[in-house]
């Protein structure tokens, strides 16, 4: 009987000492668990993170460069009608429905009045006959439309040709989009493919 007893008494420790591995086994796998939460998320977060770095254009610079025609800025009820430089504005916008809405005065006499709402930055630059102009700014975060402005002496109203708006699809985040001025219309050239 005194046998048995110390057998019980080894199974007894053998069965507490099992019993503390496993609660400290279970208090560590649920530590594991739980730390792995904040973990999946951070990796969660850095996946997206670097998805979005690779699918979406992060433009960091605004890339314009403007070429203009001999034939640039003329009056067509004149004769002779010689060429002029144009200024050219470039807005930076949070929204386009207010530029969209703008006449050409009121950009013309003071375009960052009339957007000022939507307005994160802007820029002009003059483009002479037959010259180019390349226009590189920052590019504010907030920025979904590029609106670009050329102050002819007579544009056409009808066709809008004095002004384009652009998405951020139509940008490259290394390569500059190309703008030409001819006569009095502002054209987005085709991208190279």
């Amino acid at each position: 009987m005194l046998a048995m007893t110390s057998k019980n008494k080894i199974c007894t420790s053998k069965n507490k000492t099992w019993a503390a591995w496993k609660n400290k086994i279970c208090i560590s796998a649920l530590v594991l668990l739980l730390s792995g939460c904040g973990l999946t998320q951070a990796v969660t977060d850095g996946t997206v993170s670097a998805t979005k770095s690779l699918f979406y254009k992060q433009i960091k610079v605004l890339h314009l460069d403007f070429t203009a025609r001999e034939a640039l800025n003329t009056d067509e009820h004149e004769a002779n009608s010689s060429s002029e430089p144009v200024m050219v504005r470039v807005y930076q916008l949070r929204d386009d429905k207010t530029f969209l809405k703008t006449v050409y005065q009121q950009l013309a006499s003071d375009g960052e009045a009339a957007l000022k709402d939507d307005l994160l930055a802007s820029r002009s630059v003059v483009v002479k006959p037959g010259g180019a102009v390349t226009l590189d700014m920052p590019m504010e975060k907030e920025t979904q439309f590029v609106a670009v402005v050329a102050l002819f002496r007579h544009p056409n109203m009808a066709k809008d040709h004095w002004r384009l708006i652009l998405t951020l699809d139509d940008l490259h985040p290394d390569k500059p989009r190309t703008l030409e001025l001819g006569n009095n219309s502002l054209t987005l050239r085709a991208e190279k493919k």
